[in-house]
């Protein structure tokens, strides 16, 4: 077979493979979403008998699982580093708040701040949520 029809075919091969993965794991995230993506290259390659290709996607896989450490890895670390700084806020707005309540300055100001607060808050807790539903065993 002609070298530029293999080359058009598995560039053919990798897209497709490439976006019905990225559409059967779209609701996925971190390395949940990485490994139904590479497994699903996985059974393409088998399918095809692409040895190489096979090897190399098994040794990715190897890498996701060793470095996802069971638990969404990286993912999970930028959702821990998200809640610290969540918390950090909601500990500034509420120190805005009661030097405002301090100083007794206008109370439009005061709720102002109280409203910041409550928002802070709710985007913890919003993180918070998010970062306990990423350590839940699947």
């Amino acid at each position: 077979m002609n070298l530029k029809i293999k080359a058009l075919l598995f560039s053919l091969f990798v897209f497709t493979t490439a976006a019905f993965a990225q559409s059967n794991c779209r609701d996925l995230r971190g390395c949940d979403r990485k490994l139904c993506e590479l497994n699903i290259k996985l059974e393409y390659a088998k399918k095809y008998g692409r040895t190489g290709q096979i090897q190399r996607i098994e040794t990715a896989i190897a890498n996701t699982k060793r470095n996802c450490n069971g638990n969404n890895g990286h993912y999970t670390a930028d959702l821990e580093k998200k809640v610290l700084d969540k918390e950090y806020k909601v500990k500034e707005r509420t120190m805005e708040l009661e030097k405002a309540i301090r100083e007794q300055q206008r109370p439009e100001k005061i709720e102002k701040r109280r409203r910041k607060v409550a928002e802070a808050k709710q985007e913890l807790t919003e993180a918070k949520r998010r970062l306990a539903e990423a350590k839940k065993p699947k």
